[in-house]
C-alpha cells in the first residue's frame, strides 16, 4: 500500500523534537505520521505534574526509534509496518 514517503523535517533535530512523514499510498491517499528517538523523548512533552520526568501519550502514529534516525532506516520502518498491515492505524489521514 505505501508507494512513497517524504521526509518533512530536517533529521539534525531528531534529538530535540519529531520527525514527521508524509506518506503516500498506492491508492492516491496521503497519510501522515512522525519518529521519536528516545533523546526526543526526554527532550519534549508534558512534565507530570510537580515533577521533570515528561510525559508523552501513546498516539498510534507516533514510530519510536531506539537509535539515530536516517531515511535508509525509516524507510525500512515504514515498510516493516507496511508488511505487517499496519499502516493505516499507524498514520493518520492528510485529506
Amino acid at each position: 500500500m505505501l508507494a512513497s514517503f517524504t521526509i518533512v523535517d530536517d533529521l539534525a533535530t531528531q534529538d530535540f523534537g519529531a520527525v514527521e512523514v508524509d506518506l503516500q499510498l498506492e491508492n492516491g491517499e496521503r497519510r501522515w505520521c512522525y519518529f521519536m528517538t528516545p533523546a526526543a523523548l526526554a527532550a519534549c512533552g508534558d512534565f507530570v505534574s510537580a515533577t521533570k520526568i515528561r510525559v508523552h501519550y501513546g498516539a498510534p502514529h507516533m514510530i519510536v526509534v531506539a537509535g539515530a534516525l536516517n531515511h535508509a532506516l525509516i524507510e525500512r520502518v515504514l515498510r516493516d509496518i507496511d508488511a505487517a498491515g499496519e499502516i493505516m492505524v499507524r498514520s493518520c489521514s492528510v485529506d
